[in-house]
Formats: C-alpha cells, structure tokens, sequence
C-alpha cells in the first residue's frame, strides 16, 4: 500500500525523531510501504528545499515516488473545478485518483471530508490517516500504481 502525505503533515513526518503520529508511518516504509508524491500544485510554494531533498532521499532509497505533476494535470483541472471540493487541495485529490493511491496523512478538515467523498475519491473510497492510533490503516505493504 501506499501513501500521500498532505503538505501539512510533512514536517511532522520528517522531523528527527519522528513525532508520535509520524512515527508508525515511518516504520511502516521499513516495511515496505512507499510516500506517493507530486512537487506540482500548491506543493512546490508550500514546501522548502530541505523537505523536497528529504523526499528525494526517500525516493532515492525505494521508500517513495515522484509523479510528474503534468502526468494527472486533466485531473488536477476536474478538480480544481469540481463543484463538491471543499478543500484548496485539488492537486492532492487528482494525484490520488491518477495513481490510485487511497491512504492519505493529513490534519486538514476539508482535505479528510473531500478524500472521503465518493464523489471525487472513489474504486476504492479513500481512507485518512490522522494520528497513530489509524495504524491499523498501514497493514497492508504492498504498493501497486496505476502508473
């Protein structure tokens, strides 16, 4: 299985040591699971150049993947104009449904409601990691892209 981590919970993800929501992801990427991720959209002003290089790191050891942001851009434009998004996350919810990832790491009440929403996240509906105790969310490590 795999997983995007939301802007917003980056910094806890990173952070050395990594903090007590963070720290069964990070385990979890021992085993196996892979960060899906995009430096297109919001991501590439809401995120510096030390996280950028720690993802590259990530993605340089086989513990995530980039996914050109021009690859789901039709997408990303359905919806940013998807009347049923709450969220200002549209590159979020069209990287997810081009790559079929459907575990996402956020704290963002709109994003958690819009990722939810079988309208925009759908076959199969996606599921929200909000803190450790949505551990049981990482039991499966097997990471197939529809890419």
């Amino acid at each position: 299985m795999c997983i995007i981590v939301d802007a917003n919970r980056l910094g806890a993800f990173l952070a050395d040591p990594a903090t007590e929501d963070a720290a069964p992801i990070r385990n979890w990427l021992d085993r196996g699971g892979r960060i899906v991720y995009s430096t297109g959209g919001a991501f590439a002003t809401e995120v510096g150049y030390r996280t950028r290089a720690k993802l590259l790191s990530y993605a340089q050891a086989g513990k995530a993947k980039l996914i050109p942001a021009d690859q789901f851009a039709e997408d990303e434009r359905a919806m940013r104009d998807s009347t049923d998004r709450r969220s200002d996350d549209p590159h979020v919810l069209a990287l997810a449904r081009w790559t079929g990832v459907r575990l996402l790491y956020t704290g963002d009440p709109g994003l958690i409601a819009d990722f939810k929403n079988k309208k925009l996240v759908d076959r199969p509906r996606g599921k929200v990691y909000s803190r450790a105790a949505n551990a049981s969310l990482l039991t499966r490590t097997a990471c197939t892209l529809h890419v």
